[in-house]
């Protein structure tokens, strides 16, 4: 863990501020356990805290929330001199630093606590007990108390005692030797009209850092609404490389399958939640004053950062930054080459900027920092989309009718227009698939009809007789419950909102016995009995923790109750169950991956297919028949198949095919085998289907979907390749593909026309030496 010294220029100033008090400041919103690195990459720390108390003592309040960061800065006076012991504890980690004056650039970590603690366990670790430090008398000592918190309990505690005491007795510091820290920045909210100076700037506001920025006029039309940035997905591309495994898709880069807007240049908006995806984001930033800045990436996997020396795209690669391989959210200092700059950049410019990234399983993120000459801390920040501009010159388009969200709470079924906007059916508040627009506003302590307190939201069982149990180990439970799947998942963990019906709770199970079954005739129990608590009866209640499947097989999943609360009946609320789909291995599957063929499940509950075509170092083929023709790997084969009579089979691989027991060639059926080198068995082939003409190479034909067009060309040789897209005056519109291609054999990509202006186009291909150009005229 790394701890900044928080502003150098400042011991001059007198920052000590009111006796007897302290303030707590705390950031929330982390999607996980945070630690320091996490903290100081938000533009808001130190001085603007989500949230903050004023406290008389050293110690925080106790379970105050989950995933957050905290910390309190102030200064510590004794009335006379001598030696002192501090302690700490906290839940989770907790770190004590204090400065040998009142700078806060002398400031030396005194004591920490790696791991959740008691209020009062002292001793769980011997560095959460400082060494011994003389204080003199009237002098003040600068102090920072941070707290960074996971999940279940917090708080940070710091207490002390003098040395030369015989008897160990700990006493919280209070507000006897506290005074608040009075300094840092105090700057206008975000927002705040005010005027720069210029009047060639529109929409003048306050940035948050005394920074007052004005929109300056656009250089080109491409310039587009301030604030907002959007991220484009390509989904079910596997891989870890932007090249090639991103930019030779047919999708990438204008036909995406999905979008979302992001709160700067830093995304996805949740992580870790989609593997096999890759990301493009363009967009233009701007700067709140003139100076120098440097710029730094992280990313997982493969990530590069293209800016601009102006606001032209064609000069987006004067400065690059990149991440070869997948690294930690805030890992700055992985690679040289994740840095740019110091770059002298001025206020009222616009900057072209681009992100490629490619994500492949495990974690995922992009994020872009800079260091300015504005921040009170010159410290990496992540980049928030005040500073950014949208590119409205791209002409992607996801297909017509893909689910999506306007942002619109008062309508429905959003989906993507022919225009390739995000459209939604207007709706009233009651209709509405959107919360915020259903929710029914009441007046402050008025009483009301919430559906969380009424029967029709739960289900209780009266019956003593009529249905028995299904497991027959539970005869004597007659109030059971039981959920059927339809198809087998793996369990994880679950949550449960016991019956919470208003004066009827005690019809909530309490003791209970949970049972699991892939047929719902053999059972197996899931640990002994649970004893679940009682429900509130109130509206806003938000259930329990519920059992942990720990990752078990089952179809179905029996709740049956021992007992209740004292009711005659016995019912819930409801149970919500983490788990994914996991039918029995070889159970056919999509994987949702073009490029695989025979997709099953395997025994880890991955539906996965296989790449026929050299996409791996072995190809494993089941017993069954095969439906393609080619089957390549690049070094060895297995295959238990069945080759019919209906096709010729062919395999190729580098270094060996096995036919396994159970192969079997039909009669009459045509079998070839060959040991080669399956990339070059591809070029070969690609060489004999060329004819020597330019035009087979290369073609723009209409696909089913109207509006797109596919590309297709073939790369016989290693060689620089680009495709652009460009107008009847031979102006660029688009660049499809930029770079030097190793990947051979044929190519497609997608070209949506939907944004397109009627009017002659051009798609041109530069093939090493070679110019191509194809025509098509778009007349609707």
């Amino acid at each position: 863990m790394i701890i900044l010294i928080i502003n150098q220029n400042i011991f001059a100033q007198n920052c000590v501020g009111t006796a007897g008090q302290v303030k707590w400041s705390y950031w929330t919103g982390f999607t996980s356990y945070p630690d320091s690195t996490d903290l100081f990459a938000l533009e808001t720390f130190p001085s603007r805290p989500d949230g903050s108390q004023t406290l008389g003592y050293l110690k925080t309040p106790v379970n105050y929330t989950d995933y957050f960061a905290s910390v309190i800065r102030g200064y510590i006076k004794v009335p006379a001199t001598d030696t002192y012991i501090f302690n700490i504890t906290g839940d989770d980690k907790s770190i004590f630093f204090l400065s040998t004056n009142d700078s806060p650039a002398n400031k030396i970590k005194r004591a920490e606590i790696s791991t959740y603690s008691g209020l009062t366990e002292y001793n769980k670790e011997a560095g959460q007990t400082s060494q011994s430090i003389q204080l003199v008398g009237g002098q003040y000592y600068y102090f920072e108390l941070y707290n960074f918190e996971g999940t279940g309990g917090d708080f940070v505690s710091l207490q002390w005692r003098k040395a030369s005491e015989t008897t160990v007795v700990w006493s919280i510091i209070d507000f006897n030797y506290i005074y608040e820290y009075a300094c840092g920045q105090n700057c206008p909210p975000r927002g705040t009209a005010c005027d720069d100076g210029n009047a060639s700037t529109t929409n003048d506001q306050q940035d948050g850092f005394c920074n007052c920025v004005g929109t300056a006029p656009a250089p080109n039309n491409c310039v587009g609404d301030k604030g907002l940035i959007e991220a484009y997905y390509y989904d079910n591309i596997t891989g870890n490389y932007v090249e090639n495994d991103l930019i030779n898709a047919a999708k990438f880069p204008l036909s995406p399958d999905r979008r979302e807007k992001l709160k700067g240049a830093y995304g996805p908006l949740v992580p870790y939640a989609r593997d096999n995806y890759g990301t493009l984001v363009q967009g233009f930033l701007t700067v709140p004053v003139t100076g120098n800045y440097e710029f730094n990436i992280t990313g997982d996997n493969q990530t590069f950062f293209f800016l601009s020396s102006d606001d032209k795209i064609e000069n987006k690669q004067s400065h690059q930054a990149l991440v070869m391989y997948g690294i930690d959210e805030t890992d700055y200092k992985s690679s040289v080459f994740q840095n740019i700059g110091p770059l002298f950049m001025e206020k009222g410019k616009y900057y072209y900027f681009e992100f490629r990234h490619k994500e492949s399983s495990w974690r995922d993120h992009f994020n872009l920092y800079w260091k300015t000459p504005f921040h009170e801390i010159r410290q990496w920040k992540r980049v928030p989309n005040f500073y950014l501009y949208d590119y409205k010159c791209e002409i992607s388009c996801i297909a017509q009718n893909t689910p999506c969200n306007d942002d619109n709470p008062f309508t429905k079924n959003d989906k993507i227009d022919a225009q390739c906007n995000c459209v939604g059916t207007p709706c009233s508040g009651p209709d509405c698939d959107d919360e915020t627009a259903r929710y029914q506003a009441y007046d402050s302590c008025d009483p009301t009809n919430n559906l969380t307190t009424l029967k029709e939201a739960a289900w209780v069982s009266c019956t003593n007789t009529l249905n028995p149990n299904p497991n027959p180990a539970r005869a004597s439970n007659a109030h059971w419950i039981m959920y059927d799947f339809n198809d087998r998942y793996k369990f994880s963990t679950s949550r449960v909102w016991n019956y919470n019906v208003e004066n009827e709770t005690d019809k909530g199970f309490k003791t209970v016995t949970v049972d699991y079954s892939t047929d719902g005739t053999t059972w197996q129990a899931l640990g002994n009995t649970y004893s679940w608590p009682k429900a509130q009866g109130l509206p806003d209640y938000s259930g329990f923790a519920g059992p942990n499947f720990n990752d078990v097989k089952a179809r179905y999943i029996l709740i049956s109750a021992i007992e209740n609360w004292g009711a005659g009946c016995s019912g819930l609320g409801k149970v919500a169950f983490d788990a994914v789909l996991c039918n029995p291995s070889g159970t056919p599957c999509n994987d949702n991956d073009p490029l695989t063929s025979y997709d099953k499940f395997d025994n880890n509950c991955n539906c996965k297919g296989v790449n026929i075509n050299c996409g791996s170092d072995t190809l494993r083929l089941a017993k069954e028949t095969l439906a393609d023709g080619a089957f390549k790997a690049k070094k060895r084969i297995e295959a238990q198949s069945l080759v019919p009579t209906t096709k010729d089979i062919s395999f190729t691989a580098g270094n060996s095919i096995v036919l396994l027991p159970g192969f079997e060639v039909n009669s009459s059926a045509i079998f070839k085998a060959d040991i080669a080198d399956c990339i070059q068995a591809a070029f070969v082939a690609n060489q004999k289907a060329t004819a020597p003409t330019d035009s087979s190479e290369f073609s723009t034909k209409d696909t089913e979907t109207s509006k797109l067009k596919e590309i297709i060309f073939r790369i016989n040789q290693p060689s620089y390749v680009k495709l652009s897209l460009k107008d009847s005056k031979d102006q660029l519109i688009v660049t499809l593909l930029d770079h030097y291609s190793e990947s051979l054999g044929t190519q497609t990509k997608y070209l949506p026309t939907n944004k397109l202006a009627k009017g002659t186009y051009f798609v041109e291909l530069e093939l090493g030496e070679k110019k191509l150009r194809q025509e098509f005229v778009v007349d609707k």
